[in-house]
C-alpha cells in the first residue's frame, strides 16, 4: 500500500524539480500530429469514457486530446441545416457515446433526484439556426457557448447527412448537466454553525438560487442570512439578470470588515465573435457591521456604493456571405462608467498600508478600442479534471483612454494590453500578455506601469494510468514615477502562492514559478484526486538595486486536489507550504484547506474597459 501511494508524490517531486518525463515514461506519439487536427472518427473512438460519473471506479480516459473545435464541422461547410434535434443525457451516460451506459446506484439516485435542462433552455442558447447554410466556426462557436453554461458538464454537436448525395444535413445537440444541488455545513457546537444550500439549475430552467445562515453566538446579532437569485439567458437575449442579499460579508467588496451588501447585476457577454453588443449595469451598497464588538478604535466602520456601467459594440457586424468565409479578426469599441464612493462618517480606514489604497472615492470614464480574433481547440486536463476545456488560440489588442479621478487628483490615461496565446502542435500552450500604461499630468506621465507574463502548459504525458501537466510562469513588472496608485508587490498571486504580506511593496517585480500536477485513476465518492506540487522565486525592489539577494524570496508547496466534475462544487485543496525566507508577522511553514477553489481556463473574447490598475 505505501508504494501505491508514495508513488505519485516523488514523481511530483521529480516533474517540478526538472527531471525529464520521457525518462519515466515510454515515447509515444503526440496526440496532435498536425496544426490541421486529427481525424474525427478516430477522435470519437478515443475519447470513450471521457467524462467521470459520480461513481468509485477508478479509472482515467486512456486518450486524452487536443483538437481543433471546427475541424469536425469543416467537411460539412456550406449543407443546409435541415433539423436542429437535442438529446438531454443522464449521469449514466457519456456526451460521446450515448448508447454506453454505466450502471451504478449513485448515477441512478443522481437521475432521480436531478431535474435535467429543459429542452427550450437549451434552444434560447442557439444561434446557428434551421434553413441556414452549416458554417463551421459557428457551430464550434455555438457548442462552446453551451459547454460553458455553469450547469452543464459536457455538450457536442453531432452532424448527421441526410444521404451521399443530399445538400442537407441534420444536427443533433448532446448535453449532460452537472448535478445541480449542492450546499455546505460548518459547525463548531454548541456555539455555531453555518449552512448554505443552492440549486445552479432550479427545475431545469437554468436559474441559480442560493440561500444561507449562519448562528454564532459571539455576533451581535447571533443570526445572519444571504439570498441570491440569477436568470440566465432572458428569453434568449443572452442577458443575465442577478439579485442578491447578504449579512455574511459575500458581496462584491473592497473592504476588509464584515459587510451587509445588496448587489444587483444585469450582463450580457460577447458569448460569440459576431455579436453586436455586449456590456453590463451593477450596483451595490455595502455597510460596514462590527457583529463581533471590536474596539471602536481598530473598527473600520464605512459605508460605501459601487455604480459600474459599461456598453461595448462590435464593428463592421455583416450577414454571412454566400461563401461562408468571414473575417474572424473582429473589432469591438466599449466605453465605461465606474464610480465607488464613500458617504460621510467613515473611521479608522487608514489602519493598514493596503487599507490606505482602498478606502477611496473614484470615478473614472474610459473608452477602449479592441482588435481580436479567437479560435478554440478542445482539449482536457489543462485546469479541469478530464472535463471538456475550451482553451482560446490568437490574439486580442486593446487601447484604452480616459479620465480618471482619485483623492485629489484628476488624470486622463492611456494604456494597452496585447494577449496573445498559441496552442501547438504538440499541446503545449503558451500565452503571452504585455500591458504597457500611464496616467498623465500635463506632460508628466504618472503612475506608469510596463509588464509582460508568460505561462506554459506542456503536453500531456502518461505515466501508466496517471496524466501529467506541468506549468511554466513567468513575469516583469515596473512602475515608475509612482504617486497615488499602490506598488508592486509578491503577495500570493502576485508573485508567491500563500504568501501573505503587505509589507513587501515595491516598484519593480521578477516572478518565476514551476508547477506540475499528477491526475491520477484515483477516485472516492467520485472525486478525482490529483497530486500537485509547486516551486517559486520572487525578486521585489524595495529600495535600492534591484538585483541583490535581500529581495530575494521562494515558496515551495505541495497540494492535493480533488473534483468531482459531475456537481457544483469547486476544486477542493489542500496545500502544505514552506518559506525559506520570511518578514514579520509570516511563519515558514503554512497549510491550508480551501473548500471552494474555482479554476477555469478564461475564454472570454474581450475585457470591459479598465486600467491596468484593478478596481476590485
Amino acid at each position: 500500500m505505501y508504494h501505491k501511494t508514495a508513488g505519485p508524490w516523488c514523481t511530483l517531486l521529480l516533474i517540478v524539480f526538472g527531471f525529464n518525463i520521457g525518462s519515466l515514461a515510454q515515447e509515444k506519439k503526440d496526440t496532435v500530429s498536425s496544426q490541421a487536427g486529427i481525424d474525427t472518427t478516430k477522435f470519437n473512438k478515443g475519447v470513450k469514457k471521457l467524462l467521470g460519473l459520480i461513481t468509485r471506479v477508478p479509472e482515467v480516459d486512456q486518450s486524452p486530446f487536443t483538437i481543433k473545435s471546427e475541424d469536425p464541422f469543416l467537411k460539412y461547410e456550406g449543407k443546409i441545416i435541415r433539423k436542429i434535434n437535442i438529446r438531454r443525457i443522464g449521469f449514466d451516460k457519456i456526451v460521446l457515446d450515448t448508447a454506453y451506459t454505466f450502471r451504478s446506484f449513485i448515477a441512478n439516485t443522481a437521475n432521480n433526484l436531478h431535474t435535467d435542462t429543459k429542452e427550450s433552455v437549451i434552444r434560447n442558447h442557439l444561434f446557428i439556426r434551421e434553413g441556414r447554410p452549416l458554417n463551421a466556426y459557428r457551430v464550434a462557436d455555438n457548442e462552446r457557448t453551451i459547454r460553458n453554461l455553469e450547469f452543464i458538464l459536457d455538450a457536442r454537436i453531432f452532424v448527421k447527412p441526410i444521404s451521399k448525395s443530399s445538400d442537407s444535413v441534420d444536427l443533433l445537440i448532446v448535453t449532460r448537466d452537472v448535478f445541480s444541488l449542492g450546499g455546505s455545513v460548518s459547525t463548531s457546537l454548541p456555539g455555531k454553525y453555518r449552512i448554505r444550500i443552492r440549486d445552479i439549475n432550479i427545475a431545469g430552467l437554468g436559474h441559480y438560487v442560493q440561500v444561507g445562515q449562519i448562528y454564532d453566538q459571539r455576533r451581535t446579532p447571533r443570526y445572519a442570512y444571504e439570498g441570491f437569485y440569477q436568470i440566465n439567458n432572458i428569453k434568449g437575449s443572452f442577458i443575465d439578470a442577478s439579485l442578491g442579499y447578504t449579512k455574511l460579508n459575500r458581496g462584491i467588496s473592497v473592504g476588509n470588515e464584515n459587510e451587509r451588501s445588496v448587489y444587483f447585476k444585469l450582463s450580457r457577454a460577447l458569448y460569440q465573435p459576431f455579436a453586436r453588443f455586449a456590456g453590463a449595469i451593477e450596483y451595490s451598497d455595502n455597510l460596514s457591521r462590527n457583529v463581533y464588538s471590536e474596539a471602536d478604535s481598530t473598527f473600520s466602520r464605512y459605508h460605501y456604493r459601487i455604480q459600474d456601467y459599461w456598453i461595448g459594440y462590435s464593428i463592421g457586424h455583416k450577414r454571412l456571405p454566400k461563401n461562408l468565409r468571414e473575417n474572424r479578426n473582429r473589432t469591438f469599441l466599449a466605453l465605461r462608467s465606474f464610480k465607488q464612493y464613500f458617504l460621510k462618517g467613515a473611521t479608522n480606514i487608514d489602519l493598514t498600508e493596503p487599507d490606505r489604497f482602498a478606502y477611496r472615492d473614484r470615478l473614472s470614464i474610459l473608452a477602449q478600442l479592441t482588435f481580436f480574433r479567437q479560435d478554440f481547440y478542445k482539449t482536457q486536463y489543462v485546469l479541469g479534471f478530464g472535463r471538456t476545456e475550451d482553451v482560446p488560440h490568437g490574439y486580442r489588442i486593446s487601447f484604452t483612454g480616459g479620465w480618471e479621478r482619485e483623492l485629489q487628483s484628476k488624470r486622463p490615461y492611456v494604456g494597452s494590453e496585447l494577449n496573445y496565446n498559441k496552442v501547438q502542435a504538440t499541446g503545449t500552450i503558451l500565452t503571452f500578455n504585455l500591458k504597457v500604461a500611464s496616467f498623465w499630468n500635463g506632460s508628466d506621465a504618472e503612475d506608469g506601469l510596463f509588464s509582460f507574463d508568460f505561462t506554459k502548459y506542456s503536453k500531456i504525458n502518461k505515466i501508466r494510468r496517471s496524466i501529467i501537466r506541468t506549468q511554466f510562469e513567468s513575469g516583469y513588472a515596473v512602475l515608475f514615477n509612482q504617486n497615488v496608485k499602490r506598488g508592486i508587490d509578491i503577495r500570493d498571486l502576485n508573485g508567491i502562492a500563500g504568501f501573505l504580506t503587505d509589507s513587501l511593496v515595491g516598484l519593480q517585480r521578477f516572478t518565476i514559478a514551476q508547477e506540475a500536477t499528477i491526475f491520477t485513476p484515483w477516485k472516492v465518492l467520485g472525486f478525482r484526486m490529483a497530486p500537485t506540487g509547486r516551486v517559486e522565486f520572487a525578486l521585489i525592489q524595495r529600495s535600492g538595486k534591484f538585483l541583490q539577494a535581500r529581495n530575494l524570496f521562494a515558496g515551495l508547496s505541495v497540494g492535493l486536489r480533488a473534483r468531482n466534475e459531475n456537481l457544483i462544487f469547486n476544486t477542493f485543496e489542500a496545500r502544505i507550504f514552506y518559506y525559506p525566507r520570511i518578514v514579520e508577522g509570516l511563519d515558514h511553514f503554512r497549510a491550508t484547506i480551501i473548500t471552494n477553489f474555482r479554476i477555469r481556463y478564461p475564454t472570454n473574447l474581450v475585457n470591459k474597459p479598465s486600467t491596468v490598475f484593478p478596481y476590485y
